[in-house]
């Protein structure tokens, strides 16, 4: 769907609209602390002194070159923050591409008694992730989609959703994934890393059919002891069944990490993405 579309256009301007809306609500009541008890792992009583942005958008480290065509959404792991990300992001940046790496909430996680770590929903058990019978938290998935939506949105008012690639690492890789499968109107591509397909029992009635064909490249350490390759990539071969197009690259002897040299060829591939006309 070409943003010179009658009906591309209207819903830019629809959303750009809401955005404004929302940017004047959050800047009328910027600096009040908003209690929400967030899902049922969340300490609901929260030290006024720690609050963070209630606006995920205030979150976001945003690298914007001076004309970009692109943007690259990135959401990171458990325990980690935009810092990490904007290292790994600027050194492999162009001046087409626009980053935006937002940062995950604060909250205590059962995985860790109940330390505060940043992440995007609580998990049980350190190893936990991917693994299909330890419970999942449903409302804080569901919360982090909606922040991500919110981030898509804006991102698409700007430079248009087939322009979007959404990526991420562990935790925030599945966010990607989640989010992506279900966006309303059609993204450039998904990057993965590390990452596990979330609310299975959903599939195949959650994917949108804007989304139903995207292009998925799955990256998985053959060693990662934290999301086991096993179970992750076992639920990206149930979304190929349904039509998603996932190209998975297990990488010997890498853990729960990055490498530059994969990073490089991902970043390549995701150049690729870009300029490949819809």
């Amino acid at each position: 769907e070409s943003l010179g579309d009658d009906t591309s256009a209207e819903r830019k301007k629809q959303i750009l609209q809401r955005f404004m809306e929302k940017e004047r609500a959050r800047m009328e009541k910027k600096g009040l602390a908003q209690k929400l008890e967030k899902n049922l792992y969340r300490s609901p009583l929260v030290d006024p002194d720690d609050e963070e942005p209630d606006d995920i958008l205030d979150t976001c480290f945003i690298g914007e070159p001076g004309n970009h065509k692109y943007t690259l959404v990135w959401f990171h792991g458990i325990d980690e923050d935009n810092e990490k990300a904007k290292i790994m992001l600027q050194m492999v940046g162009t001046n087409e591409i626009r980053v935006v790496v937002p940062n995950a909430p604060k909250i205590p996680l059962t995985a860790l008694d109940e330390r505060e770590a940043r992440a995007w929903w609580d998990i049980e058990f350190e190893n936990s992730q991917a693994c299909t019978e330890d419970e999942e938290d449903t409302a804080g998935i569901r919360e982090s989609h909606e922040a991500a939506i919110r981030i898509l949105e804006h991102e698409e008012a700007i430079i248009g959703s087939e322009n979007i690639i959404v990526a991420g690492f562990g935790q925030g890789a599945s966010l990607a994934l989640h989010t992506a499968l279900r966006y309303p109107v059609p993204l450039k591509a998904v990057m993965i890393w590390a990452g596990y397909a979330v609310e299975q029992e959903r599939y195949p009635d959650q994917i949108s059919e804007a989304n139903r064909n995207i292009k998925v490249l799955a990256y998985h350490g053959a060693d990662d002891r934290v999301v086991r390759p096993a179970l992750a990539l076992e639920g990206l071969r149930s979304l190929k069944s349904h039509g998603v197009q996932i190209e998975q690259r297990v990488v010997p002897r890498m853990g729960h990490y990055i490498d530059q040299a994969q990073w490089v060829q991902a970043f390549d591939w995701c150049m690729k993405q870009f300029k490949r006309k819809p």
